[in-house]
């Protein structure tokens, strides 16, 4: 971004940018799947659930945000660059969320529901990404 000097290269570094942050979001998703594969079946099942339904309401709060039919002509050419940058902080704060699951609990946690001991996370997640 530091390098774009016209507006169509800004827009195609926020894009760049949101592509980034959706391949985090896939990583931590594949990540939690690896981890909690022993879980309960129904822990994966209402993970794609919440997934789902966060997806919906992405797509509900940038139509909130940029509600008018024609985005260009009303938004003005920043338009890409300023919904670009508004999704990649949904969707990295999305990834914050989910880093729970990866993180998993302590000893003594008694409110941790579905998020398994971190030593068990740690020894079933020790090879991904190697």
């Amino acid at each position: 971004m530091e390098n774009a000097q016209t507006q169509l290269e800004i827009n195609q570094c926020a894009g760049i940018n949101l592509l980034a942050a959706k391949r985090k979001l896939v990583n931590v998703l594949e990540k939690i799947r690896h981890a909690y594969k022993s879980a309960s079946p129904e822990f994966l099942t209402k993970l794609d659930v919440s997934q789902k339904a966060w997806e919906e309401s992405l797509e509900a709060d940038m139509e909130m945000k940029y509600p008018l039919e024609d985005k260009r002509l009303q938004y003005g050419s920043v338009y890409p660059m300023c919904a670009s940058g508004f999704e990649s902080r949904l969707v990295l704060a999305r990834v914050e969320f989910l880093k729970e699951w990866l993180k998993g609990h302590q000893d003594g946690d008694i409110c941790s529901g579905s998020i398994i001991h971190s030593y068990s996370i740690q020894r079933d997640c020790s090879n991904i990404g190697k």
